[in-house]
């Protein structure tokens, strides 16, 4: 049956039924019902979910893709290391219905996730790394060890993927063509890019002691850093996310402070209240709430909401996390489903549940 016959034959139901439709709202009802029947296993897994709720997605994905090959022990015995840990830095980009995240234990690893196809790859990265091409640049870190920080950002609006590397260098690859460039500089610590701005860079030594860091702004026009504002603490561990609900980004110190600051888009820094907590980037992770626009904070099997309009700290009351003791998830919100991916071991979704009332 054609898509003109089944529209006949809704109208034909409807009016049998004495109701009384225009064509606009019968082609409206189809097009709902013609989405509803193509819903992706993401979409329809979050649908059913309720609020506070954990499930698993089943997607397909390679073997060990939280980890990379580094070489093998004296015995002869593999060694894995795994791409995250000491980050909360997943990207969901609406456009395209995919979460990206570039990790790095020794040597990068660019992975991804389509919920057209519910499945996970690998991706090419700028040097090549886990993949047969040799890439589009040559390797320029200046260390092989460590951890990816907040060093991954995604301009959604103009289809661009960014990560700053060790080397001196920001990697920008474009959605469009899975192409790489990079442009000279940026943080080896923090990025974010803050939509209708730009992408901001959180560097690691002050310009003053200790008293004021520069947040460094990309001017698209010219490929250049230009100092956009200052912050009261380093880059150094730091976590940074913008909130689309409330157009602004947060900054958290990380492992060196309990300082906390808001960013608006006209440079305003705001100074909130410390976290009650001490809390690191290894053991800790934000997410902005999709649904209410709270900072959900992730730490040592606790969670914690903090609203940056009130100022105010909740603990969730019941939460538990459902990863092992050496899993360390990586997460994203998923705006348009009201839900949270993590990825490890499993690819989990979490529903929030409103329960602030500050």
């Amino acid at each position: 049956m054609n898509a003109r016959s089944l529209l006949t034959l809704v109208i034909s139901s409807l009016l049998i039924n004495g109701l009384v439709i225009d064509n606009d709202q019968a082609s409206a009802g189809l097009f709902t019902a013609t989405a509803s029947a193509e819903e992706s296993e993401l979409s329809k897994l979050a649908h059913d979910m309720k609020p506070g709720e954990w499930a698993e997605l089943k997607a397909k994905r390679p073997n060990k893709l939280m980890r990379v090959f580094v070489g093998h022990r004296d015995s002869g015995k593999e060694v894995w290391h795994h791409i995250a840990g000491w980050t909360d830095d997943g990207k969901w980009d609406s456009k395209t219905r995919q979460f990206l995240f570039m990790g790095f234990r020794l040597q990068n690893k660019f992975i991804a996730y389509s919920e057209d196809s519910n499945q996970w790859r690998i991706l090419s990265g700028p040097f090549g790394w886990n993949t047969s091409g040799q890439g589009t640049f040559k390797d320029t870190r200046k260390t092989g060890f460590g951890h990816v920080y907040g060093r991954n950002a995604l301009d959604a609006d103009h289809g661009i993927f960014y990560v700053s590397s060790l080397g001196g260098y920001t990697y920008a690859y474009h959605l469009q063509d899975g192409t790489w460039t990079r442009i000279e500089g940026g943080s080896r610590m923090t990025i974010e890019y803050f939509p209708g701005l730009g992408l901001l860079s959180h560097e690691t030594r002050p310009i003053r002691s200790k008293t004021a860091f520069p947040l460094n702004l990309l001017r698209p026009d010219s490929n250049t850093w230009e100092m956009f504002t200052t912050l009261p603490f380093s880059g150094y561990h730091a976590i940074a996310h913008y909130n689309p609900k409330l157009d602004e980004m947060i900054f958290i110190a990380g492992n060196d402070s309990r300082s906390v600051v808001t960013l608006k888009r006209n440079g305003q820094v705001t100074r909130q209240e410390d976290l009650p907590f001490d809390m690191t980037i290894r053991h800790g992770q934000v997410v902005v709430d999709p649904n209410t626009g709270l900072y959900l904070i992730f730490h040592q099997g606790l969670l914690y909401e903090f609203n940056s309009k009130t100022n105010q700290y909740q603990s969730v009351i019941d939460y538990r996390p459902p990863w092992g003791k050496y899993e360390m998830p990586v997460p994203a919100a998923i705006p348009e489903l009201g839900v949270i991916l993590f990825v490890d071991d499993k690819t989990l979704l979490y529903k929030p549940h409103f329960q602030s009332k500050n």
